[in-house]
C-alpha cells in the first residue's frame, strides 16, 4: 500500500526509481556516516533518531527546501520528515465479555479470561504497559522502571500467546488461541472493520513521530530529499493516515479528515490527550538497555 500511495506516484512524478530493502537497524548504522553507503535512507521511530544524533552519528540534514513537519519535536525537524506516528494499543476479541477500560484489565486474567497476544520481537510499548498496568501514570513513565515493568510482566507471562509478526497476533484474535492483544493501533482497526475485535485508545502507547533519516553521503541525495518532501505533503500524509491508520506529522493534513477518520488517528487531539506519549530523548538514551532486558525476558 505504501509503494500505491507514496512510492508509485513520486516515481512518475519526478523520474527516480524508488527501490527498497529488507529492514536493518545495524545495517544502516553502519552506512549513516559511511563515504559510500548503499542505502540513501531508512524508516525510522522518530527516538531512533535521536539516538544517532545523541550518539554523535546524525543523519545527513534535510535540504532547506524539504518540507518540515511541525509535529516531529523542533529540535529535530531538520532531520526527520516525510513519516508518521502510531500508538501501540489493547485490543480483544468480539467474543471477549465486557469492556476493558485500561492495562490493569489486560492483567486481569480472571475478570476477563483468555490468553494474550504479545510480541516476541516487537519490543516496543511493552514497558509502557507493564508500569501502566502496575499503576505508574502515563505522564510519569519515564525514565523507565525496567525492574518493575518485567517483575510485572512475569505475572502474567505464563498467560501470554507470543507472536512474531503483528499478523499472527491478529490470527490469534481470529481464531481465538487470544481473548486480548497488545499490537498496533492499525492491527486492532482492521480487525474492527472486520467484525473480528473492539480495541481503545486510553492508556495506548503513542510513538509520536518517526522518519526517513538520510545517510550522511547518500547516493542519491537530491532524489531522496525529494522523496522525503513528496512524502511530507499534507494531501500525502493524509491519505496514508486514511488508508493505514498512521498519524500524519503535519498538522495541516489533519484538516482532511472527517470525523469517524479523525476518531481512529492515534495522534489526534482527543487520542493523544488519552495517550501516554513517548518521550523520544528518555526512550534514545534507554533504548540499549530496553532491547537487551526485553529479549532477555522473552528467552527465559
Amino acid at each position: 500500500v505504501r509503494h500505491s500511495i507514496e512510492f508509485t506516484p513520486f516515481q512518475k512524478l519526478s523520474g527516480a526509481n524508488v527501490v527498497d530493502a529488507p529492514w536493518d537497524y545495524g545495517k544502516y548504522l553502519n552506512m549513516v556516516a559511511s563515504k559510500s553507503p548503499e542505502w540513501d535512507m531508512i524508516d525510522f521511530d522518530g527516538y531512533s533518531v535521536v539516538g544517532l544524533i545523541q550518539a554523535g552519528t546524525a543523519p545527513a540534514k534535510l535540504a532547506d527546501w524539504v518540507r518540515r513537519c511541525d509535529l516531529v519535536d523542533e529540535k529535530y525537524q531538520d532531520y526527520a520528515a516525510g513519516s508518521y506516528g502510531y500508538s501501540v494499543v489493547m485490543g480483544w476479541s468480539k467474543d471477549l465479555e465486557g469492556t476493558p477500560a485500561t492495562w490493569v484489565d489486560f492483567f486481569d486474567t480472571e475478570k476477563f479470561p483468555g490468553k494474550r497476544a504479545f510480541p516476541k520481537s516487537i519490543y516496543a510499548g511493552t514497558a509502557e504497559i507493564a508500569l501502566m498496568a502496575d499503576g505508574v501514570s502515563p505522564d510519569d513513565l519515564y525514565p523507565l522502571d525496567f525492574d518493575r515493568a518485567f517483575a510485572k510482566l512475569d505475572q502474567i507471562k505464563g498467560d501470554l500467546i507470543f507472536y512474531d509478526s503483528y499478523a499472527q497476533g491478529q490470527q490469534y484474535i481470529v481464531q481465538g488461541s487470544a481473548s486480548m492483544m497488545a499490537t498496533a493501533n492499525s492491527r486492532m482497526i482492521q480487525l474492527q472493520n472486520d467484525g473480528a475485535g473492539d480495541f481503545t485508545y486510553e492508556q495506548a502507547v503513542l510513538y509520536p513521530w518517526g522518519a526517513f533519516p538520510l545517510t550522511q553521503n547518500a547516493p542519491n541525495m537530491d532524489a531522496a530529499n525529494a522523496l522525503v518532501d513528496f512524502m511530507s505533503h499534507p494531501t500525502l500524509q493524509a491519505e496514508v493516515g486514511k488508508q493505514l491508520y498512521l498519524g500524519p506529522n503535519v498538522s495541516q493534513a489533519f484538516d482532511a479528515f472527517d470525523d469517524d477518520e479523525l476518531a481512529l488517528m492515534p495522534n489526534s487531539d482527543e487520542n493523544r490527550g488519552k495517550a501516554a506519549v513517548v518521550d523520544t530523548e528518555q526512550a534514545a538514551g534507554q533504548d540499549v538497555e530496553y532491547v537487551d532486558r526485553f529479549f532477555s525476558w522473552v528467552g527465559q
